[in-house]
């Protein structure tokens, strides 16, 4: 949820400024006050506006790309980085998270409640394909920013600089769209497993109101604790939903059932490692004197592979015989 108050926060001003904070903290009650009013169904109504406003916007932004001096589609293959670079680690870090990210999606899975298995499965494909093309298309922002810019220079300030005013504030509001559309459903989905699935207080429209409340504060601690970097919101998330990686391979896929502790044993993994990463990433840390690593994103990895390792094992150890049908 940070991760989305980040985004705001850093287009009206630098990181732990005054501006900065002021901007996340009124798109959270903004965003907390239209979901306590309308929960999953005003999510759900809005949805299709903001994703249509979205792809309007990142269609302007791309075609002002084309026209932008030093562009060319050659951009693609020249800034491809060597092997030893942190970014083929942070490669690796994602495709050990592909499986479990996107499963832990509020916009996606709580609409699978609300459909049979058949729409929802659509829904998950079309969702693939319209993400895909639309990372794609964001991704040529950074890569065009980062041949053109200047020693020191924010992406954000080199793109106002190269493509103008106008073009940097359709950019801006397709930032708020996205990160504020995010942001309604994880309330929405929030409420729903504290109240509803856990049982945490009585499954009443004041006590879901009241989650929500909870869940949107906690957002704004991590911010207000100096969080100041997008990638570290991400990662940690990312990290977190690694739980659900054994559930999707052994249980999902494979079909098989599994004791009941080794899904804690994955979830409590999945958090230390989080939250391991958390206190590593701000510098040298535990990690750092132990192992000898340095880097944050070596260091994400390792943390990757423990977490998927414990899971993995633990649901492994935990298997239940297969049922035999019984026959006539």
């Amino acid at each position: 949820m940070f991760a989305n108050l980040i985004v705001v926060g850093i287009i009206f001003g630098a990181e732990g400024t005054t501006l900065y904070l002021a901007a996340a903290s009124i798109a959270a009650l903004f965003t907390l006050a239209y979901s306590m009013a309308g929960g999953l169904q005003s999510s759900l109504r809005i949805d299709v506006f903001q994703m249509s406003v979205f792809l309007v916007m990142l269609a302007v932004l791309v075609f002002s790309l084309s026209g932008a001096p030093g562009w060319s589609v050659s951009l693609l293959g020249s800034t491809a980085r060597p092997v030893t670079d942190p970014g083929w680690v942070l490669f690796m870090v994602a495709m050990l998270q592909v499986i479990s990210y996107p499963m832990h999606d509020p916009v996606m899975m709580d609409r699978g409640f609300l459909a049979n298995r058949k729409t929802t499965w659509k829904s998950f494909l079309h969702a693939g394909w319209l993400s895909m093309g639309c990372i794609f298309l964001f991704a040529l922002l950074g890569v065009y920013a980062g041949t053109v810019k200047q020693p020191d220079e924010a992406m954000l300030d080199v793109l106002r600089r190269t493509l103008g005013d106008t073009t940097m504030l359709v950019l801006n509001l397709a930032l708020i769209v996205s990160a504020v559309s995010t942001l309604d459903s994880t309330l929405s989905s929030a409420s729903k497993l504290a109240i509803k699935d856990m049982g945490l207080a009585a499954p009443t429209l004041a006590n879901g109101r009241m989650a929500m409340l909870a869940f949107m504060i906690g957002g704004l601690v991590f911010l207000f604790l100096d969080t100041k970097e997008l990638y570290a919101a991400v990662a940690i998330s990312g990290t977190a939903s690694m739980f659900l990686t054994p559930v999707i391979l052994f249980c999902v896929i494979g079909g098989r059932r599994v004791s009941l502790w080794a899904f804690h044993t994955a979830f409590v993994a999945a958090m230390a490692g989080a939250m391991l990463y958390y206190f590593e990433e701000g510098g040298n840390g535990f990690m750092t004197a132990l192992f000898g690593i340095e880097h944050k994103y070596t260091k994400l990895l390792v943390i990757c592979i423990a977490v998927l390792t414990i899971g993995c094992g633990a649901f492994a150890a935990a298997l239940k015989p297969k049922q035999v049908s019984a026959t006539a």
